[in-house]
């Protein structure tokens, strides 16, 4: 087909643009409108600027299309690192081929200014294959369509010493639904079966890897909490969209989800558009579902939540085996072992009163050991910044009795804005400890404690879990938050740090700086524990 349309273009031209190539025709749904997609050769950019509207006309009259038409003319530029990535993702297409081509086994010698060679080296016992012969048939042919460039291309044998079976290697791995590469790990879809839009087929994220916001996002789970909504009217003359929501869950983990239905009507060729909300009405909770679109981030007060914007719903059966790992738990120094991190008795500062009496220890902290922490961080999200100083100390039967405080080494330099807020430059954490000995010090700081921390639910316990699984250490204590504790004790103030140790006269030696906050969190929550 592309070969009369490039046909009957020449013979309406004249044959002036014989050098231009098809490269695609793709289609604008919205729009309703075919673009057309030429390339030619670099030596011909002169020419082609001049010949635009000719070009555009030939165009026209060769499709004979009532419908709109778009022509796009590009220049042809054969790049060698781009051309490896486009050919390995053309290759991806041939799964008895894909697992036998390596990125770098494609050698490109450059024969003149637009002539190149480009062999592959492939074992030599399945060369001759016919998956391969056929391979190098239709890379030929897309070379063809893709370049203006004069691009020769073959497949040389290689002799393979200790080789792996890979197609055994993939099939195995589906055959067990759960797929291991660098980009992560996925589940497989099974029994998947067309719902709203196009089918998905696409391998699912586990949601617990949900940790930055893309654009074609993929999961599967059971849906529940499914709810109609309506969009709030910022004016009168605002209407009112109908919108769906719903949990979706696989086995590591859940995720909020929306799904805005397009609008029923009627395309311009007078065809009626899938009305996409007669479907999602049908979508039921305790239903199983593979979905595709846009991953958002959301941060609020140093909590990270991912929402997901769905596009295309399909059916399917999530796989029930599973296996989810934990990370492997690094061996903990014992009390008797030296430490990397040097711990200290704490002592009060302020000179003691004559007239001071000694108050009775709370009933919440009697005979109970708690750990109040504090963590500054090169920035607020608590997936992907980085711990830069970690400070501690040990509320034991109500007395403050020993702190534990340490840099950390980020690996990364620190944002001027941290800086300013912290006081912690690059000098102070370039000879520090990496983040996992920090960590298994302060867990056998902590061992037998209640952790406690301001904000510490949503924002230090969560960094803690993440930077700890990173190194394989994790952190299992019960968690008290002094921020959740306040508004229970006292009324008609704010309950950030600054204005509870203002309304309890607790002095911060240096404020967002860990040691010092954790002792100003201790004493807030000793006064805390006072008034439960």
């Amino acid at each position: 087909m592309a070969k009369d349309f490039m046909k009957n273009f020449n013979e309406i031209t004249g044959y002036e643009f014989e050098y231009l190539v098809l490269k695609s025709v793709d289609v604008e749904v919205k729009q309703e409108t075919f673009v057309v997609n030429l390339i030619y050769p670099e030596v011909k950019e002169q020419e082609v600027r001049a010949s635009v509207d000719r070009i555009t006309d030939g165009v026209l009259k060769a499709l004979k299309l009532k419908a709109m038409v778009k022509v796009k003319v590009v220049k042809s530029h054969f790049d060698e690192d781009l051309f490896r990535r486009e050919l390995i993702k053309f290759t991806e297409k041939s799964p008895s081929v894909a697992p036998y081509v390596f990125v770098d086994e494609i050698k490109i010698e450059k024969l003149d200014k637009y002539e190149f060679a480009v062999e592959i080296a492939v074992d030599e016992d399945i060369i001759n294959n016919s998956p391969f012969v056929r391979y190098v048939e239709d890379v030929k042919a897309m070379l063809a369509c893709h370049y203006c460039e004069k691009i020769s291309f073959k497949l040389t044998p290689k002799k393979i010493v200790d080789k792996v079976d890979e197609i055994a290697k993939r099939e195995k791995e589906l055959a067990e639904y759960v797929y291991q590469s660098n980009d992560g790990r996925f589940i497989v879809p099974q029994n998947v079966e067309e719902f709203i839009g196009k089918i998905i087929y696409d391998r699912a994220s586990y949601i617990v890897d949900a940790i930055s916001a893309r654009d074609d996002a993929v999961f599967c789970g059971t849906v529940s909490d499914f709810t109609e909504c309506q969009t709030k009217k910022r004016s009168e003359d605002d209407l009112q969209r109908t919108f769906f929501k719903f949990t979706l869950t696989d086995p590591t983990g859940s995720l909020a989800c929306l799904f805005f239905p397009r609008s029923s009507g009627k395309t311009k060729e007078g065809k009626a558009r899938a009305n996409t909300q007669e479907n999602i009405v049908l979508l039921k909770d305790g239903m199983q579902v593979v979905v595709k679109g846009k991953l958002t981030e959301n941060t609020f007060r140093g909590n990270t939540t991912y929402d997901m914007f769905v596009r295309n719903v399909s059916l399917c059966t999530v796989p029930t085996d599973i296996v989810i790992e934990k990370p492997k738990q690094k061996p903990i120094k014992s009390q008797e072992q030296v430490s990397e991190i040097v711990t200290s008795q704490y002592v009060e500062m302020k000179q003691a009163s004559m007239f001071d009496v000694e108050k009775q220890v709370p009933e919440m902290l009697r005979g109970k050991r708690f750990c109040v922490f504090d963590i500054e961080t090169t920035g607020l999200d608590t997936k992907n910044c980085k711990i830069i100083e970690l400070g501690a100390i040990i509320v034991d039967d109500g007395k403050l009795t020993e702190t534990f405080s340490s840099f950390v080494n980020p690996h990364e330099s620190i944002r001027p804005d941290t800086t300013d807020l912290t006081s912690i430059t690059d000098a102070d954490v370039i000879n520090a400890p990496d983040i996992d000995v920090v960590l298994a010090d302060f867990k056998r700081f902590s061992r037998d404690t209640v952790l406690v921390g301001h904000n510490a639910i949503s924002f230090d316990f969560p960094f803690l879990c993440n930077e700890g699984e990173r190194c394989g250490i994790t952190f299992e204590n019960q968690v008290v938050d002094t921020y959740k504790m306040a508004p229970k004790c006292v009324k008609g103030i704010k309950y950030n740090l600054g204005a509870l140790a203002k309304y309890f006269d607790v002095v911060n030696e240096h404020a967002h700086r860990a040691i010092h906050d954790a002792v100003t969190t201790a004493k807030i929550f000793v006064k805390l524990a006072e008034l439960m």
